[in-house]
């Protein structure tokens, strides 16, 4: 879902997180294979029906919004939400931020939930955007790797 005021299509970031999920599908350090597919649905439960009928164990909801100074709330079709505040230096006009959370199919359990930031550069909002993804991907990945302890039966 995009609630910033960047021009970015959600289609193609959500195609850019399964890109980059399947590039870390596999781990030399893990036994443990990810297998990403993309859902058509943005809301939390429609998301969550999807991925059940696919028959995923997992799923990934994803915001875009615009990273703030101070507390801040970032409204969208589906409610509110705080936005991100960034620490330091950074000049948050030339930011973005993704917000996902990693949530358990059946369950709603959220496994992980974090905030990925980027820089425009050039007016590149696709580019941050992409960056964002890449960082999104692999904690997903890491973080399902490690919540997810292989059973052998």
């Amino acid at each position: 879902m995009n609630r910033s005021n960047r021009q970015i299509t959600p289609a193609w970031e959500r195609d850019q997180l399964v890109r980059e999920l399947q590039r870390l599908r596999a781990d030399r350090k893990s036994i443990i294979v990810l297998e990403a597919v993309a859902l058509e649905a943005t809301g939390h439960d429609k998301a969550s029906a999807e991925a059940e009928k696919k028959g995923c164990e997992y799923f990934v909801l994803t915001t875009l919004l615009n990273p703030s100074r101070g507390p801040g709330i970032s409204g969208g079709p589906d409610g509110s939400q705080r936005s991100p505040v960034v620490i330091g230096n950074g000049n948050v006009s030339r930011m973005i931020a993704m917000d996902f959370t990693i949530l358990e199919v059946g369950t709603a359990r959220t496994v992980a939930e974090g905030t990925a930031t980027a820089l425009v550069e050039g007016n590149n909002d696709t580019r941050a955007a992409d960056d964002t993804m890449r960082f999104v991907a692999h904690r997903v990945a890491t973080e399902l790797r490690s919540s997810h302890p292989p059973s052998f039966e």
